[in-house]
């Protein structure tokens, strides 16, 4: 039998991806976040089904509201 190897966790997450990452609704999450998404759109057209957060800095926010600081070794 051959072994699966799991595909990684998703970096890049859209609005709806994102905001149930961080446990929100969507209106609240857009409301709340002020991590800026990324504009995937090759030609730079604002298209909303092309903007995705990246859960990097995601965390790096989470981390900010909880007070770590960086550099903290994980738990």
């Amino acid at each position: 039998m051959k072994s699966v190897i799991p595909l990684p966790p998703a970096r890049l997450l859209r609005l709806a991806d994102a905001a149930a990452f961080c446990s929100l609704t969507v209106s609240v999450f857009e409301r709340a976040c002020p991590v800026a998404p990324i504009n995937l759109s090759p030609d730079g057209r604002d298209d909303r089904r092309l903007l995705r957060y990246d859960v990097r800095a995601l965390h790096e926010w989470i981390d900010l509201l909880s007070g770590r600081a960086a550099g903290m070794p994980e738990y």
